[in-house]
């Protein structure tokens, strides 16, 4: 990505003179008017042909076809003509019309059909979502389109851990894989605990032979239930049998018991039920062969099927819309769009159907588009896609306050301008940064900027400081205040690397961006002013390290330790928690990522957890976040567990740096006022990732749940306070010491 940062800035005092190209353009006109009629096709509008379009490559076509137009009428017939097709009952007018005709979308004998419609939890449809995801779309009693599985097939049977809790058990199980080169099998054997998390383990099944297969684990405290099975993920088929659950009494294995453990029962059930066998998995089928067995008459058999029995969409909540219910909307200047939401749906289809000639005729338009030819087109879809993402699903667009259809406008505009992918890479930054999600990536399989000089910085006192140099060649000390980067003073240097930043807070955004303002192509030459001497440096290293941190945890002195939750796995505090017991203080540094030790939190608690809705999904069957139904709630229920070490001094250290799983983490410790914070905010950014595909090897993660603080305030944006404000300081840099840390002895003192 040779652009460089000067160049970038000419770019933009552009903008700031003329932040739209087009001022008034026709074609930025058109395109946002396509853009709006894409989302509520393609999110609301439950046909079988809109189902089974490429959306992304759409996207690419439609943009391709509406930007030219030059009036509304030839606009509105080019739009008749692609969303026809894939939606029979749309209508385009230039006035807007108050009825709808219902009869267009009833069918002669309508007792034999059932009304369809999408259900959203989240957003499923046009996600890298996976089994296990929180998020899911479905169109309510519609037929499933068979595809090829992008994931595993699982035959499963849970069982409550009841009495079973903190024992050693073991599953075993007996199974054969046909053709094992062309599949991935394995047994599966899972700890569901009742934070949320899953702790997974596994066995492959790789012969042809009958094997038997052995998984041991430990329960914990927190597991709520115990998943045994096996997952497959290909064409082949995967024979089991004999399945054996057991657990340690301390002298012996004593089985625990599993119904249809041997599989001579003909019982697979769907919905999964405590201790019966269910399967999961769309395009893969459970079942109860006679075919061959390990044991006995019979075996399960798990394996790829999509010529199987026509599968129909369950829904995912009560509520539904109406029928005769419609989107109604003024899409563009003057021109208005009617489009039903629900219809009627049977095991030949939806009703009504497209004419079959145009809708192959659009499919095969579609399919002999340049492949991945035309930048501007695949540009422009991919905004008008990515638009609509966060238009329809974003849960904190009430909370950010972003004029959303005018970032539209603008980036529209600079895909015109846009000459390379790596073009396209900044606009889609640059579109999504106001959006204030830092769980926000855009992503290109082609970026070659991901090169930096061995060195580090940070903005201290309102200076960019050097804060590690890890290369003795270079001609720099920490704590040298740089006042240029490649001829630009520092501060406007970083507002363009921020411009391209999505961070809810300062502290996520200047943490991101004291990385990303190193990046370059391999070997780039950056110049850097330092007392007005200029200091070159070449970016050679991809490894990027902010120097040594603290250890996993230090004993400070006979009555206090240091416990570094970044790096500090749950069994090495599990060891030390008979020295915790002993201790009057402890530190807790929580600058960066829980290594998956959050249970630590249970022994500062003095009762279990009661908080149940802090983690919250949208349910949504209508656009624009309008009427959303509800949210689904979750929440960790942490247990408390001795010993019990909230009567000691608590203080935890955080930071920007501290984001998601961490602020989770931090939300118990502010929620339940646990300890003393010191620090700074935390990032502002929680909740579970989603992410989607885009057209010419782009991707985006964003977050796709509403978290809010324990107390029910808003936390996106602004992330856990410290009771206590902490700033570095240039003289504390250059003396090498950590002034959180200092802070920190200074209160258990």
């Amino acid at each position: 990505m040779k652009k460089t940062i000067f160049t970038i800035l000419i770019i933009c005092i552009g903008f700031s003179f003329k932040s739209d190209p087009y001022p008034n353009s026709q074609k930025i006109e058109n395109l946002k008017t396509f853009a709006k009629v894409y989302g509520y096709v393609k999110y609301f509008h439950p046909s079988d042909e809109a189902s089974e379009i490429n959306w992304n490559k759409f996207a690419t076509y439609g943009a391709s076809k509406v930007w030219p137009c030059t009036s509304s009428e030839e606009l509105i017939q080019q739009l008749q003509d692609i969303f026809e097709p894939i939606a029979p009952s749309i209508k385009f007018s230039t006035e807007k019309l108050n009825v709808y005709d219902i009869s267009k979308i009833s069918p002669p004998g309508a007792d034999n059909y059932k009304l369809t419609y999408w259900q959203h939890r989240g957003i499923g449809v046009g996600m890298n979502t996976y089994s296990q995801s929180p998020y899911k779309s479905v169109r309510v009693n519609s037929l499933i389109q068979k595809e090829i599985p992008k994931n595993y097939g699982i035959l499963t049977n849970i069982k409550k851990v009841d009495y079973y809790n903190e024992k050693k058990i073991r599953f075993k199980i007996y199974a054969k894989l046909k053709e094992p080169s062309n599949t991935s099998a394995y047994i599966r054997l899972a700890l569901v605990n009742t934070d949320g998390t899953t702790i997974l383990k596994k066995e492959a099944v790789n012969s042809s032979e009958w094997h038997s297969y052995l998984i041991e684990t430990e329960t914990k405290e927190i597991t709520e239930a115990i998943e045994v099975g096996a997952a497959l993920k290909g064409d082949s088929y995967l024979l089991l049998d004999d399945a054996e659950l057991s657990f340690w009494n301390g002298n012996k294995w004593e089985i625990m018991p599993l119904d249809n453990a041997d599989f001579e029962q003909d019982t697979i059930i769907k919905v999964p039920e405590v201790n019966q066998w269910s399967h999961r998995g769309d395009g893969y089928v459970s079942e109860i062969t006679k075919e061959e067995s390990y044991h006995g008459q019979s075996a399960a058999k798990l394996f790829q099927n999509l010529n199987s029995e026509p599968e129909f969409g369950e829904k995912l909540f009560e509520t539904a819309p109406e029928f005769g219910e419609v989107i109604n909307e003024e899409i563009g200047q003057s021109i208005f769009c009617q489009l039903p939401i629900v219809l009627y749906s049977n095991e030949k289809g939806t009703y009504p159907k497209s004419i079959s000639s145009k809708f192959q005729g659009l499919l095969q338009e579609i399919n002999e588009m340049p492949n991945q030819d035309h930048l501007l087109d695949i540009s422009l879809g991919n905004i008008v896609n990515t638009f609509n993402v966060f238009q329809h699903f974003y849960p904190y667009q009430d909370v950010v306050k972003v004029d959303w259809d005018k970032e539209l406008s603008t980036a529209l505009s600079r895909s015109f301008i846009d000459k390379s992918r790596d073009d396209h890479y900044i606009t889609l930054e640059k579109f999504t940064a106001p959006l204030k999600d830092g769980h926000i990536f855009v992503r290109y399989s082609g970026i070659s900027e991901i090169y930096a000089p061995r060195i580090t910085w940070e903005w201290i006192e309102n200076k960019l400081v050097i804060t590690a140099v890890l290369d003795n060649k270079i001609p720099l000390k920490i704590g040298d205040v740089v006042t240029h980067v490649d001829g630009i003073a520092s501060s406007d240097y970083f507002q363009e690397i921020y411009s391209r930043i999505s961070a809810g807070n300062k502290g996520w955004l200047e943490f991101r961006g004291k990385r990303k303002s190193l990046l370059g192509e391999f070997e780039e030459i950056m110049t850097i002013q330092v007392d007005e001497k200029e200091i070159t440096l070449n970016r050679s290293s991809v490894a990027y390290n902010e120097g040594p941190r603290q250890s996993t945890y230090e004993k400070l002195n006979d009555e206090s330790y240091y416990i570094n939750i970044s790096r500090i796995e749950m069994d090495e505090i599990t060891e030390l928690l008979p020295d915790l017991a002993k201790a009057k203080a402890i530190i807790c540094d929580l600058r960066g990522y829980p290594n998956k030790n959050h249970m630590f939190i249970s022994h500062l608690l003095k009762k279990k957890d009661t908080s149940n809705s802090w983690m919250q999904i949208p349910k949504i069957i209508y656009p624009n976040q309008k009427n959303i139904v509800d949210f689904e709630k979750y929440s960790w229920n942490l247990p408390s567990k001795e010993p019990y070490l909230g009567d000691k001094q608590i203080v935890f250290i955080t930071d920007g740096s501290a984001i998601s799983y961490a602020e989770s983490y931090m939300g118990f410790i502010e929620g339940y006022d646990l300890a003393t914070i010191i620090g700074q905010p935390t990032a502002g950014t929680n909740g579970n990732t989603n992410s989607f595909e885009l057209e010419g090897g782009f991707s985006i993660t964003w977050t796709g749940m509403k978290v809010l603080k324990h107390d029910g305030s808003q936390h996106h944006g602004v992330g856990i306070i410290p009771d206590i404000y902490i700033e570095k300081t240039i003289a504390g840099i250059k003396e090498g010491r950590d002034e959180f840390l200092e802070k920190a002895i200074e209160l258990i003192k």
